[in-house]
């Protein structure tokens, strides 16, 4: 679904594919380059994890922007007009930096996450990143790409912590994960936290 109000910035002219440094204009191709950018940011952060690795602000935008960095002028920055998607209205763009400070705060301050090794922790495990996860997607910092940018950057953390990435199985398929998001904008995390200790499993 389209980002609204729509914004000639963002998408070519009654259309729902982004301005592209490529001028492709075909919704499946556009589609196709995405997934194997993605595929390809995989591989990047998941070499290039270390010990020392923050999961803060310039670790997100270094995400988006790895991602997306070929295709669009605005990857890797936050944007700059108000978005909402059906009766979801996201963040503020004036309210982004502030806002994306005060969550970031509160990662550093629980270690990024970065202490979550033992199967005895892993439903608080949960729980925090499903928490995260929902402020995140409350802020959707990002004019495009924030969903794929945010499972990235949490897949990250919990490879980190010894775990295979979060399987969502059919949840992204079926509207689970769509319908998790919306309770988000209401402050309920309860399903976003089902669908991540579902899939969250040790390598």
């Amino acid at each position: 679904m389209k980002y609204y109000p729509p914004s000639e910035h963002i998408y070519y002219k009654d259309s729902n594919i982004p301005i592209n440094k490529l001028d492709i204009h075909d919704s499946q191709l556009i589609h196709e380059l995405e997934r194997e950018l993605l595929l390809r940011s995989y591989e990047f952060f998941h070499t290039t994890l270390e010990e020392t690795t923050l999961f803060d602000k310039n670790y997100l935008t270094s995400i988006h922007h790895h991602l997306f960095q070929k295709l669009y002028t605005w990857a890797g920055e936050y944007r700059t007009v108000n978005i909402s998607k059906g009766t979801s209205m996201f963040c503020p763009y004036m309210n982004l930096e502030s806002f994306s400070h005060d969550i970031f705060k509160q990662l550093e301050a629980e270690n990024y996450l970065r202490d979550f090794e033992s199967l005895t922790l892993r439903e608080e495990f949960a729980k925090r990143l499903a928490y995260y996860m929902c402020e995140l997607i409350v802020l959707h910092p990002f004019n495009e790409g924030n969903g794929r940018t945010l499972r990235l950057f949490f897949d990250m953390i919990v490879t980190y912590n010894g775990y295979e990435y979060i399987d969502y199985a059919d949840t992204l398929n079926d509207d689970a994960f769509i319908s998790a998001s919306i309770d988000c904008m209401e402050t309920n995390c309860s399903k976003m936290e089902e669908i991540i200790l579902a899939g969250l499993a040790k390598s």
